[in-house]
């Protein structure tokens, strides 16, 4: 059979296009690769885009859900609340609290996790689940780990576009918290615990971010996410503001009603604030 040239020229041009699209789709299911150190300085690669992912990390699952990756999200602890979709998502215990046992059920590829998950950590550690730690100790650790989260979910433009809005809320906050003298702005205290008063240390994201806010956090000599603060602390720094997830409400309701730790400004003001 004798094939033109023209018809030979269309015959090759969609066999190109034909094999280029192959390429495309097994480029995109099997060709993604990366490679990133997570916070325990654990060097993690990921071969292939995560499909079924369960975290046990409240700001991570709301920084998925903000890159639009929630669809991948399978399990979450009761503490996500935000957004609405988050609802429909499997619930795999609190942060505190999460059930080895229905993690493997869902079967994840990827699984975040904080320092505080060690029993997960062991129990996946021999495992096809990837464990991530991605904590937030800085400002600067949460852009980075949103960048992260981008490149995973193949959301990067969305990534650097969240990255932009904040560090543009920041730069109009600091524009506006300049103006302020420091005599008028306020002594502020994140309240966390359940049996005993605790709140972020020193060097912590929290109080970095209470200060970029224009507020005046504790100084108590120690450091890391969470640490114990005495009833002498307390007085002493005399906090106008507090505030607390919803789960903290139990540790105000039991102490804060109690000699000393109601003796507070933010206490006689009713300044108590839990916006989750």
């Amino acid at each position: 059979m004798i094939i033109s040239d023209s018809r030979r020229s269309f015959l090759f041009a969609g066999t190109v296009f034909l094999v280029g699209l192959m390429l495309y789709f097994v480029n995109a299911c099997y060709g993604f690769s990366y490679r990133f150190r997570d916070s325990r300085g654990v060097d993690i690669v990921i071969n292939k885009r995560p499909a079924r992912v369960v975290s046990v990390v409240p700001s991570i699952t709301e920084t998925i859900f903000k890159l639009g990756a929630g669809n991948v999200i399978k399990g979450i602890t009761y503490h996500t609340t935000y957004p609405a979709e988050a609802n429909e998502k499997r619930i795999v215990g609190g942060f505190f609290s999460p059930c080895v046992k229905v993690i493997q059920e869902i079967n994840p590829d990827v699984l975040f996790v904080s320092k505080f998950h060690v029993q997960l950590m062991r129990a996946f550690a021999h495992s096809n689940c990837t464990v991530i730690d991605l904590e937030t100790k800085s400002i600067s650790d949460s852009f980075r780990n949103i960048v992260i989260l981008g490149k995973l979910f193949d959301k990067e433009k969305q990534a650097q576009e969240i990255v932009r809005q904040i560090k543009d809320d920041f730069q109009l906050i600091r524009n506006k918290v300049a103006k302020i003298p420091l005599r008028s702005r306020k002594r502020v205290i994140r309240l966390m615990g359940r049996d005993s008063v605790m709140t972020p240390g020193d060097d912590s994201f929290q109080n970095e971010m209470i200060r970029a806010a224009g507020g005046i956090p504790p100084r108590l000599g120690k450091t890391g996410a969470v640490v114990p603060i005495t009833k002498q602390e307390w007085v002493k720094f005399n906090p106008q503001v507090i505030y607390g997830c919803g789960q903290d409400r139990v540790v105000a309701k039991k102490i804060l009603s109690q000699p000393g730790w109601r003796d507070v400004d933010a206490v006689r003001e009713g300044k108590i604030f839990f916006p989750l």
